[in-house]
């Protein structure tokens, strides 16, 4: 298996866990914190569908899907709003949209990824980053992996303390979608 198609499978795998583990949340789900100050689900998938559009978009030289395709008034949100809010107090203000609108704006930031992903060569990996000049695009690809797998955790925990029986269906953890 070449370098490519393993990144390919490694966030088309991500994707999918994130995706099951979002499956039959509802809004109060999305918006609880265990604590006051705690992220909640919704904020979570906001901030990594902002980093995902970001750093595909990026490396593309495509306006982020968030200016380019409205997102943000989408979201009720101005285009300047960071993916990485600077303080709590900013990442508790902001106003999280419906949860299936996250969840399409999420989509859509990974669909931008495969397409980027479709490019690529072997070569391509060693290549600057667009986003980050100072990184290889190898480099950016994987944060994003860890990035994706990080959150998704996050996801999964706060899903299991607020249900008690959740899990991911058997098999999420190993197979593949259908189209990976």
């Amino acid at each position: 298996m070449d370098a490519v198609h393993f990144i390919k499978q490694t966030l088309a795998q991500a994707q999918f866990r994130l995706r099951a583990t979002c499956d039959g949340l509802d809004e109060a789900q999305a918006r609880w914190r265990p604590a006051p100050e705690a992220n909640c689900v919704g904020f979570i998938l906001w901030h990594l569908a902002r980093t995902e559009d970001n750093l595909a978009s990026g490396e593309q030289g495509l306006a982020t899907l968030w200016a380019g395709d409205g997102w943000h008034a989408r979201f009720g949100n101005d285009v300047e709003t960071p993916a990485v809010l600077a303080d709590r107090q900013s990442a508790l203000a902001l106003d999280i949209p419906p949860l299936p609108l996250l969840l399409d704006y999420q989509a859509a930031a990974a669909e931008r990824t495969r397409a980027l992903l479709a490019t690529l060569t072997a070569g391509d990996l060693d290549q600057p980053s667009r986003s980050w000049p100072a990184m290889q695009l190898a480099d950016v690809l994987r944060h994003l992996a860890t990035h994706k797998n990080n959150h998704h955790g996050q996801i999964d925990f706060l899903r299991g303390l607020q249900q008690d029986d959740w899990d991911l269906p058997p098999g999420t953890g190993v197979r593949l979608p259908d189209d990976a």
